[in-house]
């Protein structure tokens, strides 16, 4: 366990906590020059790559995905468990390009909020439920007609591994709303990178389940929701979590 926890303190000390400071700010000096369309691969994927790397060489954290097959090839709203903030850069790489539903208040933090404002991410007020929904539609429209994905975490927080909170509607009316399918993702990071900071990271293998696109159009959101619902507690209810190295030569995320 000590162990762990030295390679935790060196991760964010090191790594994690240094590099997302400086490229903030790098990044928000440098990308206002670029066209809009380069902004994301410039920032996000940047940030999104030098994270995951460093968190597999540091912390030993890796990752083996199932269902690549599923990768979508049209757009998509992708709707993922939330167990940590490893899948918050692991799902923009796999999966690009991308924009998440996020808290307003990400976008205040100094530097870092700044400069995520200029890849235009889905910032919600999560005080006012009915406006946060509409603002979701409204907004998620509008990035989903432009070609990129929209991800949502439905259960709006982290959870512990062994917890799946209840599915808002969000992702299956954002889906209805645009005439797009529902990517289901499941994943149990939170395994190896705790939510809480009281607990370190861990070495193992993150498995990372793509599930068959759910069809939204015409259908009802809470029946849409219920089965992304079923998808995801099936996965992680069957799933066998190792810590093998798994080789990266099969499993690692591909640009799409």
């Amino acid at each position: 366990m000590w162990l762990a926890w030295v390679r935790t303190f060196i991760f964010y000390a090191f790594f994690y906590g240094p590099f997302t400071i400086f490229w903030a700010i790098f990044a928000g000096l440098t990308s206002w020059i670029l066209p809009k369309t380069w902004r994301y691969p410039y920032i996000i994927l940047t940030w999104s790559w030098f994270s995951l790397y460093a968190a597999r060489w540091v912390l030993g954290i890796r990752w083996q995905v199932v269902g690549l097959e599923h990768l979508p090839k049209e757009t998509v709203v992708i709707a993922a468990n939330h167990q940590s903030a490893w899948e918050t850069f692991f799902l923009q790489v796999l999966i690009n390009p991308q924009s998440q539903v996020i808290k307003q208040s990400l976008l205040r933090i100094p530097f870092f909020g700044w400069t995520y404002r200029l890849v235009r991410p889905i910032a919600i007020d999560r005080s006012d439920k009915k406006s946060a929904m509409s603002q979701v539609i409204e907004q998620g429209t509008k990035v989903l007609a432009e070609g990129i994905h929209v991800l949502i975490f439905p259960e709006g927080t982290r959870r512990n591994p062994d917890q799946l909170g209840r599915f808002s509607k969000g992702a299956a009316m954002l889906a209805k709303a645009a005439n797009v399918p529902v990517l289901p993702v499941s994943l149990d990071a939170g395994r190896f990178w705790p939510a809480s900071l009281k607990q370190p990271k861990m070495p193992g293998t993150i498995t990372v389940t793509l599930h068959p696109l759910v069809v939204a159009k015409d259908r009802d959101a809470t029946t849409v929701t219920h089965e992304l619902e079923a998808h995801i507690k099936g996965a992680l209810l069957h799933s066998s979590v190792t810590n093998e190295d798994v080789s990266l030569s099969t499993v690692e995320p591909e640009a799409r």
